[in-house]
């Protein structure tokens, strides 16, 4: 998942009226059509599509009235300064420049930060940065909970618990209804429950103006020579190859 994250430990995004004028300053269909092909398809829930419990895109647009009213109903009339991290590789270089460009027309001004994996991912897993343009979630299993594990959970948001591995601990995003929704959805064996229940998860998540905003959903572009055979690409970037062979030039497809 392509995202933009803010971090909460930082005082003007600990602000729900923030956080949801940063939702409504972002050209998701915009960015989708122009800089995502071949990199990603436009989707705005912490589960990927095409799984049963994944809700509709509620269907966020860039807003910049509704945006800028809640920043004055923030207490930020004028916008504020702030920075936002970024690989220096595409697509996220252009996602965040696209993001830094709507952002001013409220006030926000975000200095953009590049650097590598280290130097980003570093800052955001020491809670140490501002806003990020990044990439993450879904996990090694294709299933509604390695998504919300990835990018929704945190059981302890202290500082001393460095849970890096989770989205929600880096961003400082705690909600203790939720973390027990996701465990009890986990363990839900009714199918059809379990379903409703993730999407419980979703609604939720959503209402409380998460500090991890969905942008794009990653797709891989997979090229294949037409004399390797059974080459099958894995959902979850967990592509094996052991039963993937070459035949010889008589014998291609």
């Amino acid at each position: 998942m392509y995202y933009v994250s803010m971090s909460m430990k930082e005082p003007h995004f600990a602000t729900p009226k923030v956080r949801e004028a940063v939702r409504y300053l972002i050209d998701y269909q915009g960015i989708n059509k122009a800089l995502m092909p071949g990199y990603g398809v436009l989707h705005q829930r912490p589960i990927k599509a095409g799984m049963p419990s994944t809700l509709p895109d509620p269907g966020y647009t860039f807003d910049l009235a509704r945006a800028k009213k809640l920043l004055a109903e923030a207490g930020y009339p004028d916008g504020f300064d702030t920075t936002l991290r970024v690989l220096s590789d595409q697509p996220f270089l252009n996602i965040a420049i696209a993001v830094q460009s709507t952002l001013m027309q409220a006030g926000i001004n975000a200095k953009i930060i590049t650097g590598t994996g280290n130097q980003i991912y570093g800052a955001m897993r020491e809670r140490k940065f501002d806003m990020l343009v990044g990439r993450g979630g879904s996990g090694m299993e294709p299933h509604p909970h390695s998504s919300l594990r990835a990018l929704v959970y945190n059981p302890d948001n202290s500082d001393e618990a460095r849970l890096t591995n989770f989205q929600g601990w880096r961003t400082g995003f705690y909600d203790k209804q939720l973390n027990e929704m996701i465990d009890h959805a986990l363990l839900q064996r009714d199918p059809q429950k379990q379903v409703a229940e993730y999407q419980a998860v979703q609604t939720r998540f959503d209402q409380l103006i998460p500090a991890m905003i969905p942008v794009s959903q990653m797709v891989d572009s997979v090229v294949v020579r037409n004399e390797v055979k059974d080459y099958k690409p894995h959902p979850s970037a967990s592509t094996f190859l052991r039963e993937v062979y070459k035949v010889s030039e008589g014998d291609k497809g």
